[in-house]
């Protein structure tokens, strides 16, 4: 039983590293997705077996290197100057990827409830800071109560009576929707596998990867077709929509409403610590400091970033990122755990 309840926490985990605001107000969802009408539905499916396998391949993998983070993972997968190239531009990016999400809770904070954006962003980093200080039980812990209620409001979304069924749906008519598919799974898992690793290095038992990768690439795969049959059904009104789960959303009462704030600003969390810890188990390879001096560090700068228009940059480092997850996806692929395995480090 013990190993079950690990397993659920390693899948909520994963699947609140991979939901952020993107997901949650469904531009990704269309983008990738609704935009090709029914046959997203087809590409939805691929996507869910790619991220059940896949991160199941990468935690597996992690554990068999004896890897507790991208920095050395990366550096035994793709070679010593390669990797370390990979990991430069990986560290860029969620470091963009961290500020966005704090300056998004700021933001969030703001808007519902006329908080000033600045202490909107203290108070979220003051929250994720006191809960990494606690490791990663605690990471585990936080996305198993998170995650849930992402569940929940995905479910709602479903049951909505504007949502219509997404069967029968046609066959694709072309291979261009699971090309969709599989730039969306490896975007989504080069920035994942800031978490992944670490959770495959410390945890021991494989029947807990392997049933945590079922559980939360299950999970995200209900939520993307939840979003994508309630924006198929509504496609008129949000194709132009910047934020076009608000649509859907619109016609539910206040305390559904706050509900949905309370979802987005946790999605967005999620995605903030485990990105935070990531670059914090990378950082602590390379230099012998203290785990709170780090997230402090990265807090101080994420913070600074937020006010000095990091966005620009951000917008070349979020393609670059896919490229990255494209290389990550093929060597997982082909690259056979036996033949790879090292000792577990000290």
């Amino acid at each position: 039983m013990k190993l079950w309840i690990k397993s659920v926490q390693v899948a909520a985990t994963y699947i609140g590293t991979i939901v952020g605001a993107g997901f949650a107000s469904g531009q990704e969802i269309v983008a990738f997705f609704t935009s090709y009408g029914d046959a997203g539905t087809w590409a939805i499916w691929v996507s869910t077996g790619l991220f059940m396998w896949l991160a199941y391949r990468m935690m597996l993998l992690a554990q068999q290197l004896g890897t507790p983070s991208y920095e050395s993972f990366n550096r035994l997968l793709f070679g010593s100057i390669p990797g370390r190239i990979m990991n430069v531009l990986v560290f860029l990016t969620l470091l963009g990827v961290t500020t966005v999400m704090l300056a998004g809770a700021g933001s969030v904070l703001e808007q519902q409830f006329n908080f000033p954006y600045t202490f909107g962003i203290i108070t979220t980093a003051i929250a994720a800071f006191l809960l990494l200080r606690k490791g990663l039980d605690r990471l585990l812990a936080i996305n198993s109560i998170v995650v849930p209620t992402m569940l929940l409001f995905s479910f709602l979304i479903l049951i909505d009576g504007d949502v219509a069924s997404p069967l029968p749906f046609p066959p694709p008519d072309s291979f261009e929707i699971l090309w969709q598919a599989v730039l969306y799974v490896s975007f989504n898992l080069a920035m994942a596998q800031a978490v992944l690793i670490p959770i495959g290095y410390a945890i021991k038992e494989r029947a807990v990867l392997k049933r945590a990768g079922i559980i939360g690439g299950c999970g995200l795969g209900f939520m993307m077709l939840s979003s994508h049959i309630a924006m198929l059904a509504n496609w008129e009104q949000i194709r132009h929509l910047e934020v076009p789960i608000i649509f859907i959303t619109g016609q539910w009462n206040d305390w559904l409403q706050l509900f949905f704030v309370f979802v987005l600003y946790s999605e967005i969390f999620t995605t903030l610590i485990s990105n935070v810890f990531g670059i914090g188990q990378q950082v602590r390879e390379l230099v012998n400091i203290p785990e709170t001096r780090v997230y402090l560090a990265l807090f101080a700068v994420s913070f600074l970033l937020c006010f000095i228009g990091y966005s620009d940059l951000l917008l070349f480092l979020y393609p670059l990122f896919g490229y990255l997850g494209l290389a990550t996806f093929v060597k997982l692929v082909l690259t056979r755990a036996a033949k790879t395995k090292r000792p577990r480090q000290n």
